[in-house]
């Protein structure tokens, strides 16, 4: 009875629920009303009817837009692909205008693509002809409004990330000046100056900070000896030149004097492989033949890479210890890796004899950082410009589209001609097929004018050649092109200033290009270099002074003359920066304890 009772009352409570959940009369009416409305409405979207402002109307099966139209072509996949929705080039421009006999098809593959076949091609009077298509079809096509538009769209969005880029590299290019202006300013920019172990001002900034490092843990009291293990990461310089134990010697007799030690034992493996190093105040002796009597007395017995790996190996180094009774610092020295069972038995070892504690020290000086980390290091340096001697250089790199004359600018640039024996290999077709780095003997020592090959080529596609010619790394770029910067000239000068690398914009045989604009135009010389420079500044984003139109034909004329003077400025000025920057560079310092490194 009594579950009979409960599910009564259950049916008794859903009876009332429904009936409070009934909508009203009014209500009722309101949703049929709706309903009709909505219904009514797809009706009529579905009939082709014409509707008020804001919807879609269709004519001829073919969905439009009230205000816009593309006669029935998509709008231009160039703009999508230029806000990010990688999409192919197509034109925005009706194809039917476009006329069928145009050179290189440009009526299928489009005037973008043609153009840039003409340039690989060098073929400048196709170039003109499909550039002059091109500004008639526009004029003559029905949406020419909605594609000039788009266009202005797509312009106003790439202007103003070139413009943001632009600036941050400038932003880097002051500070790298101002960098240079300080050091130069406390006399510190020079690697002529070195101290009586040829050691220059930077090899002893790391010296000093490693004594000073050393002397502080020494310091501390204790009274059994101490076991002080150190390894070092430092990226040397080109200048670096000393013989093989030069900073550790220095370390050792820099020790002593700092902390007015009597006498300091320095056991190497082989004594004799020091050959010209200074190690005046110093006891060199053997690890394998210790010698009582130097190591009586001793104050501080230090290792130049002892072989620890073992039992026996680590016992000579306790050994000294034990007969010196003194603190024992080992740099560079080889302990085994810690999961092996031998090296494990070696640091139990040295637990047990060191009471005075272990420290660990790991000196490390990253490579000097030549150019900035912007959205990671996808390019590596390559292996021909770190033979080159990248880092103690000045490297300007002429880069471009095939056939612009850039080996022919390299010549000039050097003074040099074709037939020299020193001179860039030219000619009609792709004959630059590997880097190759010229000494630039007109800028001074250490200076190197880079023939590139072309980009956009089968051979050297854009997509790999950022990578594979390490654009990134170089001083400064010429980008040169014999006729209108093409869409594989601008994205180059993206990639440079993305990665903060200064360039210049070159306009090669212009000779050639007022030759042809009087006999087409009538234009005279001055109105066409005008006209040029404009252009070139409105696609660059450069300024005037880092804009130049030359010939290698006719040297005294144009802007060769001023293109050579900035070229051999930027190089000293890259050797400056490099020089700044690898003699700024600060030691980083970590220890541990009751460890060997």
């Amino acid at each position: 009875r009594t579950n009979q009772s409960q599910s009564e009352r259950g049916r008794g409570l859903q009876r009332d629920m429904y009936v409070r959940m009934q909508p009203s009369p009014a209500k009722s009416v309101g949703y049929i009303l709706a309903g009709t409305f909505a219904a009514v409405l797809c009706l009529a979207c579905a009939g082709g009817a014409s509707l008020s402002r804001g919807f879609v109307t269709r004519s001829q099966g073919t969905a439009v837009g009230p205000r816009f139209s593309m006669a029935g072509a998509r709008p231009s996949t160039r703009i999508k692909s230029e806000f990010g929705m990688g999409m192919r080039d197509e034109s925005p421009l009706n194809p039917a205008l476009i006329p069928a006999d145009l050179p290189y098809n440009a009526k299928k593959e489009g005037f973008t693509t043609a153009i840039e076949h003409a340039i690989r091609n060098r073929d400048l009077a196709a170039v003109r002809k499909l550039e002059q298509a091109r500004v008639e079809v526009i004029a003559k096509t029905e949406n020419g409004g909605a594609s000039k538009m788009l266009e202005q769209q797509r312009q106003a969005f790439a202007l103003n990330r070139r413009k943001k880029l632009m600036d941050l590299s400038i932003s880097r290019r002051q500070k790298e000046d101002a960098l240079v202006e300080e050091m130069r300013r406390i006399g510190e920019l020079s690697i002529d100056v070195r101290d009586q172990f040829g050691c220059t001002y930077d090899v002893y900034k790391v010296i000093d900070q490693m004594s000073d490092t050393f002397a502080k843990v020494l310091s501390e009291p204790t009274n059994t000896p101490r076991l002080i293990t150190m390894k070092d990461d430092v990226d040397p310089m080109p200048w670096w030149d000393f013989p093989r134990w030069t900073i550790n010697m220095r370390v050792a007799q820099m020790l002593r004097e700092k902390m007015g030690l009597r006498k300091v034992v320095v056991l190497l493996e082989d004594p004799y492989t020091i050959t010209t190093e200074n190690y005046d105040g110093l006891v060199v002796g053997s690890l394998n033949q210790l010698s009582e009597q130097d190591l009586a007395g001793a104050d501080l017995v230090v290792t130049f890479e002892p072989q620890a790996d073992t039992l026996a190996g680590a016992e000579r180094i306790i050994h000294a210890s034990k007969v010196s009774n003194c603190d024992v610092l080992a740099i560079r020295g080889e302990w085994g890796f810690p999961s092996d069972f031998e090296a494990k038995k070696v640091r139990s070892l040295l637990k047990d004899v060191y009471g005075g504690g272990l420290t660990a020290i790991s000196f490390v000086m990253p490579p000097v950082k030549l150019v900035p980390e912007v959205g990671g290091d996808p390019y590596p340096l390559p292996q021909w410009l770190v033979d080159a001697g990248y880092k103690a250089t000045g490297n300007v790199a002429v880069t471009g589209n095939s056939g612009t004359g850039k080996s022919s600018l390299n010549n000039a640039l050097r003074g040099l001609t074709p037939r020299d024996a020193e001179a860039a290999a030219v000619g009609v077709k792709e004959t630059t097929l590997d880097p190759e780095g010229y000494e630039f003997s007109l800028a001074g020592p250490d200076m190197k004018l880079w023939d590139l090959p072309g980009a956009g080529t089968p051979r050297f596609p854009l997509q790999s050649y950022m990578r594979n010619m390490g654009i990134k790394y170089f001083d400064e770029v010429v980008i040169a092109s014999a006729s209108r910067f093409t869409e594989t000239d601008l994205a180059l000068m993206d990639e440079l200033r993305q990665h903060g690398i200064p360039f210049i914009a070159l306009r090669t045989k212009i000779d050639l290009e007022l030759k042809n604009a009087a006999h087409d135009s009538g234009s005279s010389e001055a109105e066409t270099l005008r006209k040029i420079r404009e252009d070139i500044k409105m696609n660059s984003l450069l300024p005037d002074d880092r804009i130049y139109m030359v010939s290698v034909r006719k040297q005294d004329e144009y802007d060769f003359q001023r293109l050579r003077e900035y070229i051999i400025r930027s190089l000293h000025r890259a050797k400056d920066v490099k020089l700044a920057k690898a003699l700024h560079r600060k030691l980083e310092v970590q220890t541990i304890y009751n460890t060997v490194c």
